[in-house]
């Protein structure tokens, strides 16, 4: 396996990570009940879209090949990272 694909499988895995991290925060908002539920919505949305956002470029990052790898798995650990801070802060509320 080359370098590529085990970053691809790495990032793979940690997006996958929060992604469950992100379900279970959007299950213990609803069992909170629909008002606190209502009030941070917008936030588990906003989590889902960087989610999004990481999970294309990981894509590309897989389908990638040359010079714009470098530029590709700068892209990628930039969006992680956007991730994470988007999910820590948005822990913080519930």
């Amino acid at each position: 396996m080359g370098d590529k694909d085990r970053f691809g499988v790495s990032m793979e895995e940690q997006l996958a990570a929060y992604k469950a991290k992100i379900e279970d925060a959007r299950v213990q908002a609803k069992d909170k009940g629909p008002d606190f539920f209502d009030r941070w919505s917008g936030d588990l949305e906003q989590l889902l879209e960087t989610y999004d956002k990481a999970r294309y470029k990981v894509t590309l990052l897989r389908k990638g090949s040359g010079d714009a790898l470098v530029e590709l798995r700068q892209g990628v650990e930039h969006a992680l990272a956007e991730l994470k801070t988007a999910f820590a802060k948005a822990k913080g509320k519930f």
